[in-house]
């Protein structure tokens, strides 16, 4: 398993591996060296890459709160960097494999799997990854409704991203011996790609250009492992908490986001738990009504909140959907704007505008909208029965193994 990016590119995968290790399948996972405990956790290899997605991703926290332009110029010189250590490290761990699974922003392993003469899938974590005339390209913040101006905009992207990546690809292909990549979309979804997203929260488009198999949220599978006991202390202490975390989202001042939760929450005058995430929340002297976390089960966590507010990643907005709790979404970049306007849509929360422009104040306003909201939490309650209804790792699981080598 190749995944490259954040946690949130990372658990997905292991939350699957850990279903084809229980069917026989020996799994390896390749990932950034903190990615570790996590994957060991379930009982898989696990191979450390050179590269550490974390210090890379704070590296970028002023880029980031600046929107996708901002972020896209900081990562243009880093790109080599991520594609070359691909292919050192993949390479050696994917030599005695049978099967290879990319997920996040894996761009070499399509290459690699053809080298070594295996198959490869690559598995999408949110719909609007695939090019459609219903949704614009995943850098758009906006909903565009225009078939045709979304036609035009994918366009216009993909040769964007084919200019990009294409010097790159052919240099390491050429070294392997491999013919050049035409068209570099369709190299990196690779063959029936999975589309690992619940069909009611993020349903895929009618006509996108491959043929995906959308198979459910791969929510990480219960270890068994209770909540730290400091937090179940708290949580039996006082009435359901909001939790607040931004996931591997960075902040440039935690210091002073910080602050300004606090200030939210008294004046609320609610319990909350503040997750450090990346961003590094939560330092400094707290309040009884307020518990810093690190990294702790979302599925134990969230359907003993009263409301989750945090970026709108696909991994924490399809635990938060599955666990039945009303959300407000504060998104950064990419595909967090698109789960912000699903979460809209389908009444289970609200959201703000993006991070760069947030003022706390209308985010003090979308927590009131769905705190002690019947209809919020009714909608919200109904969805996550139908998610928890279904096995996505059985399906996932059915469609890899049908891959023949």
């Amino acid at each position: 398993m190749a995944p490259e990016g954040s946690r949130g590119d990372v658990q997905p995968l292991v939350a699957l591996g850990a279903t084809l290790a229980a069917r026989g399948c020996r799994v390896r996972v390749c990932a950034y060296p903190e990615a570790r405990e996590l994957v060991e956790s379930y009982g898989l290899e696990f191979v450390a890459h050179g590269v550490d997605a974390r210090a890379m991703i704070e590296d970028q926290a002023e880029a980031i709160h600046g929107g996708w332009f901002a972020f896209q110029r900081a990562i243009n010189g880093l790109f080599s960097e991520i594609l070359e250590n691909q292919f050192a490290y993949l390479t050696d761990a994917a030599r005695d494999a049978d099967l290879m699974i990319g997920g996040g922003v894996q761009f070499g392993g399509q290459t690699i799997a053809e080298a070594l003469g295996i198959p490869y899938r690559f598995v999408a974590y949110c719909p609007i990854l695939f090019p459609s005339s219903e949704h614009p390209p995943f850098v758009i913040e906006r909903q565009i409704r225009t078939p045709w101006i979304n036609r035009g905009l994918w366009r216009l992207f993909l040769g964007t991203l084919g200019a990009q990546i294409r010097g790159g690809l052919k240099r390491q292909r050429s070294a392997l011996g491999l013919e050049p990549i035409r068209d570099v979309y369709a190299y990196l979804c690779g063959e029936e790609p999975l589309l690992a997203a619940d069909p009611d929260l993020a349903p895929g488009p009618h006509d996108a250009p491959v043929a995906y198999q959308q198979v459910g949220f791969l929510h990480p599978p219960d270890t068994g492992e209770p909540l730290p006991e400091k937090l179940e202390t708290f949580l039996a202490a006082g009435p359901p908490p909001i939790y607040v975390g931004f996931g591997s989202m960075p902040d440039p001042h935690p210091e002073r986001t910080t602050a300004r939760l606090l200030e939210l929450v008294a004046a609320r005058r609610v319990r909350a738990v503040i997750s450090a995430g990346w961003a590094g929340l939560g330092a400094g002297p707290l309040t009884d009504d307020v518990l810093a976390v690190g990294a702790v089960p979302h599925a134990k966590l969230f359907p003993r909140v009263a409301a989750v507010v945090h970026h709108g990643g696909a991994g924490t907005t399809s635990s938060a959907a599955r666990a039945g709790a009303p959300q407000v979404l504060v998104p950064h970049l990419l595909d967090q704007f698109y789960f912000a306007r699903r979460v809209r849509e389908l009444g289970i929360g609200v959201a703000t505008a993006a991070r760069r422009g947030l003022d706390f104040a209308a985010l003090a306003q979308c927590i009131d909208a769905v705190l002690d909201n019947e209809i919020v939490a009714e909608r919200a309650a109904t969805l996550g029965q139908r998610m928890r209804a279904r096995d996505p790792h059985g399906a996932a699981a059915d469609r890899l193994l049908s891959t023949e080598r």
